[in-house]
């Protein structure tokens, strides 16, 4: 996932033309607060030994639950994050910000707090 989001970042990045804003806008927090949760189940679907189309099934469906849980759809989030791939500053607060939030996890994990 790494890869096609460098790959990703990169083309949009490269692209002059400043996005408008969509209606259905996600707000940076809420950004932040999916991808934390989308890289968790990420990670915790990493860690079991089946092979790589089950593991994507899983992940769709827990994708699935993922959207309900943060109260949006697909098309919301993909929308969303199109328009922060032209606003390169913005899309780099939100990954700072998960970033931070799963090291953060982490130390927390590793320290039994």
């Amino acid at each position: 996932m790494k890869k096609y989001f460098l790959i990703l970042l990169v083309v949009f990045a490269c692209s002059p033309d400043s996005e408008e804003k969509p209606l259905n806008l996600l707000s940076k927090e809420q950004m932040v607060a999916f991808l934390i949760d989308s890289h968790i189940e990420e990670g915790k679907l990493q860690t079991i030994k089946i092979h790589k189309d089950s593991l994507k099934v899983i992940f769709r469906g827990l994708e699935k639950e993922l959207y309900l849980n943060h109260n949006i759809d697909s098309e919301q989030f993909i929308v969303s994050y199109h328009y922060y791939l032209h606003e390169v500053d913005e899309l780099i607060d939100i990954y700072d910000a998960v970033i931070d939030s799963l090291s953060l996890r982490e130390k927390m994990i590793k320290t039994g707090q």
